[in-house]
């Protein structure tokens, strides 16, 4: 979430629908609901949401899981500086 929310403070359409906003609100939504009470939780929560019939979601989760797995695999993540 931190990275999006940098990639957003440098955008310059800062529109409510703008598609950064939309990934961030929907991550945020994902992190804060009770449901997602463990790392394998919020792994189930990506893997359904990447078959969603709602294609920003589907997007969303198709770009968050290898992040997911990377991490959870404990390799560095794309935009992580040394």
């Amino acid at each position: 979430m931190h990275e999006y929310e940098r990639q957003w403070s440098r955008a310059t359409g800062h529109g409510v629908r703008h598609p950064l906003r939309i990934k961030i609100d929907h991550l945020k939504g994902w992190c804060e609901e009770s449901a997602v009470t463990s790392p394998d939780d919020f792994q189930t929560r990506l893997e359904e949401a990447e078959r969603s019939d709602d294609d920003g979601l589907a997007l969303l989760a198709e770009e968050l899981l290898p992040l997911w797995r990377a991490a959870r695999a404990g390799r560095g993540l794309p935009f992580e500086t040394d």
